[in-house]
């Protein structure tokens, strides 16, 4: 997972494995967002546009800047209000890639590795239980129930009422409750 919003040209450089006027470059040429400090003008690259730059250009991302430790994939159901569960889950740190096609869920699994996991309805969580059977790291998985019959989640799943549990959701997604 990592913790840095923004990365110096030089850490830039680094990870690409080249000099850091050639960042600056890239930078000058509006291939890479950037923006200056105040004072000396050092540039600072977010985080987020370096990783996009990278699979823009079809460059590994490295494994401490991945997505995949703070990203949540949603299956949701048409009605779902999703925008609203987007913004919450950005407001907590996590990247929320959300769709409603049960085979986008499954390549967004795949492609993304993330480190959890949304269904809004109770037999969606059972398959997605078998699809993560596979998978080598541990996720977090969440049942936002938008509807007022609530099922008891799955073995293994955090079960909440979208959107009056907002607060103990917050609080799973921060690692702060109790598991």
């Amino acid at each position: 997972m990592r913790d840095k919003q923004a990365l110096t040209t030089g850490e830039v450089a680094k990870y690409c494995g080249v000099n850091f006027r050639t960042v600056i470059r890239w930078i000058e040429r509006g291939h890479l967002d950037a923006y200056k400090l105040p004072g000396r003008g050092d540039n600072r690259i977010p985080v987020n546009s370096f990783i996009s730059f990278l699979q823009d250009n079809n460059m590994p991302v490295p494994e401490d800047l991945a997505l995949g430790g703070r990203t949540l994939v949603l299956l949701a159901q048409e009605n779902d209000p999703t925008g609203d569960i987007a913004s919450f889950v950005r407001r907590a740190g996590w990247e929320p890639l959300i769709t409603t096609d049960p085979i986008q869920f499954g390549y967004l699994l795949a492609q993304h590795q993330p480190g959890a996991v949304a269904v809004s309805a109770y037999p969606q969580a059972a398959s997605v239980t078998r699809l993560l059977r596979d998978c080598d790291r541990e996720t977090l998985t969440l049942m936002l129930s938008c509807s007022s019959q609530t099922h008891d989640a799955p073995e293994g799943w955090y079960a909440y009422h979208w959107p009056s549990d907002q607060t103990a959701l917050s609080d799973i997604l921060s690692g702060d409750a109790a598991a």
